[in-house]
């Protein structure tokens, strides 16, 4: 079993793919973090990728990584049919994860890996960077301030038209393919975030036979008497942003939504005219190093969860999407029933 040194987390990469070479620089950059090999499917592959980026170690394999020495924690960035295998694996090894969301496939694998991760004292988060980003906490705390009065509503999406020879995450509905999984995720913790858990859900959208969702229209209402209007889709642009109103303003989400380098404040209400600001985030690298920054702390502090995204949230989220994306299949059955 590995611990990390007093000031130091030592990291390997899970995949060789996009999300990992995006993350490297990241990770190196958020300070209290080394990051020390790289595992793939393939020797060559993980060869490669150590190359490139100058890690120590390469392993072809994933159990090899797990049965290494001097790894503390894994970041794992493989599809997300993957993820829950791999990080019960890496847990029970004696290693930290944080994984690329979501967490897993279903509400019940992430409880079942919360389990696993207190009974081997080891960290455990799903790696939403858009909580941790500055402009969703500023939002966070404009609103917890009552800048714009109370929250009632929000509108967001997140989608483009992904070619149909595109990454296969998006079409295999055996690497949990389609819009929900990889982009309502982010629209559906924005919510979560603001308003909590939702008492309704409506749905509308397309679905094909084997459970790929290629869009979807869907209003979360809370009880609280807050709505939140949501769309995700791969077969056409939805433009990555969102905006919250309040009964004394509102605040915009700017693009991306999953990691927005400004929002914009405009509070008052007719007939006096409305004043507007806005705030600037300046990006830390690619937008990740805040997370990576507090999840190391947390690491290094003992701490197996970090409040921003414990994995009763994600197991919240992961409900959610669970209904929406069953409320999708009947709306699907009943008109191909008409």
């Amino acid at each position: 079993m590995s611990d990390a040194t007093n000031d130091r987390v030592r990291w390997a990469v899970v995949g060789t793919g996009g999300i990992a070479r995006r993350t490297v620089g990241d990770l190196r950059a958020s300070g209290g973090a080394e990051v020390v090999a790289v595992a793939s499917r393939s020797q060559a592959s993980a060869d490669a990728f150590a190359a490139e980026f100058d890690l120590a170690g390469a392993y072809g394999s994933f159990e090899e990584l797990c049965a290494a020495d001097g790894v503390d924690a894994v970041y794992i960035g493989t599809p997300h049919s993957t993820h829950f295998a791999y990080a019960k694996a890496a847990l029970e090894a004696g290693k930290h994860v944080l994984c690329e969301k979501p967490l897993t496939m279903t509400a019940d694998e992430s409880r079942e890996l919360g389990a696993i991760a207190a009974r081997h004292g080891r960290f455990l988060m799903e790696a939403m960077w858009m909580a941790f980003g500055p402009a969703v906490r500023r939002t966070r705390e404009l609103i917890a301030e009552g800048v714009i009065g109370e929250p009632r509503f929000l509108q967001a999406g997140l989608g483009y038209p992904v070619p149909a020879d595109g990454p296969p995450r998006f079409w295999d509905a055996s690497l949990g393919g389609g819009a929900l999984y990889d982009m309502g995720i982010y629209t559906v913790t924005l919510a979560q975030l603001l308003f909590g858990t939702p008492t309704d859900i409506t749905v509308r959208g397309e679905m094909r036979d084997d459970g790929v969702d290629l869009h979807e229209t869907y209003q979360l209402d809370f009880a609280s008497g807050a709505s939140a209007q949501l769309v995700t889709s791969i077969t056409f642009l939805v433009p990555p942003s969102g905006w919250i109103g309040g009964t004394q303003g509102s605040i915009s989400l700017n693009e991306p939504l999953f990691s927005p380098r400004s929002i914009r404040v405009t509070t008052g209400r007719p007939p006096a005219p409305p004043v507007s600001e806005t705030i600037e985030f300046p990006a830390e690298e690619l937008g990740y190093v805040p997370m990576f920054r507090e999840v190391n702390a947390a690491i290094l502090a003992g701490e197996l969860e970090h409040p921003t995204r414990p994995i009763s949230a994600t197991v919240e989220a992961l409900e959610t999407m669970e209904r929406i994306k069953a409320l999708l299949a009947e709306h699907r059955d009943r008109q191909s029933s008409d």
